[in-house]
Parts: C-alpha cells; structure tokens; sequence
C-alpha cells in the first residue's frame, strides 16, 4: 500500500486536538457529568475541533466518500463471515476533521464514555484501524476517545497505518492539569 503524505504535521495534529478536548471540559463539562448521550458530546468535541482546525471541515456521523457513501470490508475474524461473503458495511466516524468533497482526510476519532461495554469499545477500535488500513480513506491518525465526568480522568489513544499505536493520555492529562482538573 502506497503511503500518502499527511497534509499536516502530526505535533500540529496532536497539539489542536488536545486543546480541543480541553475547551469541552472547560465549556463543556456539564454534559460529562450529566451523562450526556455520546453523539452530545461528540457534537460538542466537533465544535471545539473545528475552532481548532478553521481550514477543515469538522463533521460528526459524516458518511459520504466524494459522492458515494462510506463503506468498508466487513471483519470476517469478529461476525464469523466467509471471506468470500464478506461484503461492505456502512460506516459513520463519531468525528471526522476532512475536506468535504475531496479525499483530504484529517483525523478520523471514535469516542465512548469510560464505562462503556468493552465489545462496544473493541468495534470501534476495529472501525478505527479499518480507516487507517484502507486505501480509500487515508486518514492520517486515528484516534479513541474515552470520557467519563470531569472528575475522572479521560483516556486518548492514536492509532497510526500499519497498526502502531501511541498513548496521548499523559499529554491530555497534563493539560487538563494545568486547568485545575487535578486526578
């Protein structure tokens, strides 16, 4: 698989994408520690992404690629599918920073709150690596978001192409420190 250059440094990436969680404790807190819905949140998270990010586009449940709809490989190893049968399933990012109407993809992020079941946690990490993998998307980081209130501590974990993975929660934490969200 031919490697694409991402658009953007992923220092720049990361920094944007750390102070955006930030602004939705900050501004946003209450919906953690109400129990918001999760598409809440994550409108919320896409709001503060896209201040962050004002040259992209920042879209929640975005299931188009150009004019088709986003499709990928249904996983045979998790549903038990032949590999012959395995056909396409549809698929919609909880966060997507792109450029609409191009293959200009950013950052593709799946989020849960922390207490969520771990078979629910486990599939979008699996649709996460399946973005990364596919030739079709190209999305230079994938991330997973895992919030609970503003007294417990978030967790944040990239995902790279070709399946390497790095912990962004310290960064996170210590950021969220300095506002005085002390764990």
């Amino acid at each position: 698989m031919e490697k694409s250059k991402c658009p953007m440094p992923l220092e720049d990436i990361k920094e944007r994408v750390l102070s955006a969680i930030v602004d939705l404790y900050r501004y946003d807190g209450d919906l953690l520690d109400r129990d918001a819905n999760e598409r809440s949140i994550t409108h919320k998270l896409a709001e503060h992404l896209q201040r962050r990010f004002p040259n992209w586009h920042v879209d929640c449940e975005y299931n188009r690629r150009g004019d088709k709809e986003k499709r990928l490989p249904k996983s045979d190893e998790k549903r038990g599918v032949a590999a012959k049968d395995k056909g396409t399933r549809r698929v919609f990012p909880d966060i997507i920073v792109h450029r609409r109407g191009t293959h200009v993809n950013l950052v593709v992020i799946e989020a849960k709150k922390l207490h969520s079941s771990s078979s629910r946690k486990e599939d979008d990490i699996e649709k996460l690596k399946a973005f990364l993998r596919d030739p079709n998307f190209k999305y230079c980081v994938g991330l997973f978001l895992e919030v609970g209130t503003v007294r417990e501590s978030p967790e944040l974990t990239e995902y790279k192409r070709g399946g390497a993975t790095e912990d962004w929660t310290a960064g996170l934490t210590k950021k969220l420190n300095g506002l005085g969200y002390e764990k």
